[in-house]
């Protein structure tokens, strides 16, 4: 019996040592390869941050070359304190058309940083067709920046009659 007992022995301690060290090589390796997927994350995720930080530079730097353009934008549209002038303006381009008209303003939007303020504005107008469509031309090409929501044409008397609504925008 003592030959099977140290047999036993003899196969049962390396088998045992085998075994600890083939469940020690299995979780190192699931460890090792949760770290690595770790990793792999990080590096995504500074990748991530590098290209935000290179577009965050170049933005500075294309804002810095902007600042030189913002004057000319800001004399390109009228401020809201110069839309006051724009009922007399919108009569100055109707006598020159030969158009009677009957003009007010609306519901006024403060601008914001990222939106242009804008005033609504309402014109009712009669007059011949050619002078009509003279008016929206000139006002078209006015130093106003406007949106024209609606814009309706009837006849009457043999004149025309138009109905406008929009938007004046301002900075």
């Amino acid at each position: 019996m003592n030959f099977k007992k140290r047999l036993l022995i003899n196969i049962g301690i390396p088998l045992g040592i085998c075994s600890l060290l083939i469940a020690a090589v299995v979780f190192l390796g699931s460890d090792i390869t949760n770290q690595i997927n770790k990793i792999e994350q990080l590096q995504g995720n500074l990748r991530y941050y590098i290209e935000m930080t290179e577009s965050l530079a170049l933005l500075r730097q294309d804002s810095e070359k902007a600042k030189h353009y913002l004057p000319e934008l800001e004399s390109v549209l009228p401020t809201r304190d110069q839309l006051v002038a724009f009922l007399s303006d919108l009569g100055i381009i109707a006598r020159q058309s030969k158009v009677e008209i009957n003009s007010s303003l609306g519901q006024e939007s403060p601008g914001s940083e990222k939106n242009l303020g804008s005033i609504d504005f309402t014109v009712a107008g009669q007059g011949e067709f050619d002078n009509l469509l003279n008016f929206l031309t000139l006002l078209k090409n006015s130093r106003y920046f406007i949106k024209i929501k609606t814009l309706d044409f009837g006849r009457q008397d043999g004149n025309f009659k138009a109905s406008l609504t929009g938007q004046v925008f301002s900075f």
